[in-house]
């Protein structure tokens, strides 16, 4: 008999006035993936498949775009280029699959705060600095070409909304003199 069986039976026979504290109890004694039906199962399991496919497939890209073997996003070596390909991913990844700090910084053995950081230093690198933002934007391109469009989204509003914070800057500006 599954969990759902047994929470189905225990339902039936509860007065529905106190469904609600049955409800706040069961879910603190399932614990989270046992409460999830198979059909949630099966669909959160692709959804991990997905990540971890397109992880690979950033990391693959954006070596290709800059020029640095794979297997050197992995090192604990801090040479600029290889350093700026991990901050790249870092700026990719974390909101096109809205992960968390911890969870990037496990694959390449870094604290959440060092991905921030990297999150922070890619973001400011793609406002002023026009080749990154080409590398950048060509990585992006390459994921759209491949099937992953979600980066290319980000991107586009990411810069977009540089843009609209520079036209503010500029009428501030223009308003002081």
């Amino acid at each position: 008999m599954t969990n759902e069986q047994i929470r189905q039976e225990i339902a039936e026979v509860i007065p529905f006035r106190y469904m609600e504290r049955f409800e706040l109890l069961w879910t603190m004694i399932i614990p989270k993936y046992e409460r999830l039906t198979a059909d949630q199962i099966k669909q959160q399991q692709e959804m991990e498949n997905e990540r971890e496919m397109f992880w690979s497939v950033l990391e693959d890209v954006t070596c290709l775009v800059l020029g640095i073997p794979s297997q050197a996003l992995y090192s604990p070596t801090r040479k600029r280029e290889i350093v700026t390909a991990r901050q790249i991913i870092f700026f990719l990844i974390r909101p096109c699959y809205l992960l968390s700090l911890k969870n990037v910084g496990d694959r390449y053995k870094k604290d959440h705060a060092t991905i921030l950081h990297g999150i922070n230093q890619a973001s400011a690198q793609v406002e002023w600095d026009r080749q990154y933002r080409a590398n950048v934007e060509r990585i992006c391109y390459l994921l759209n070409e491949i099937g992953y469009a979600k980066p290319m989204i980000f991107f586009n509003k990411f810069v977009d909304h540089i843009e609209y914070k520079k036209e503010l800057a500029r009428k501030k500006k223009s308003k002081i003199k």
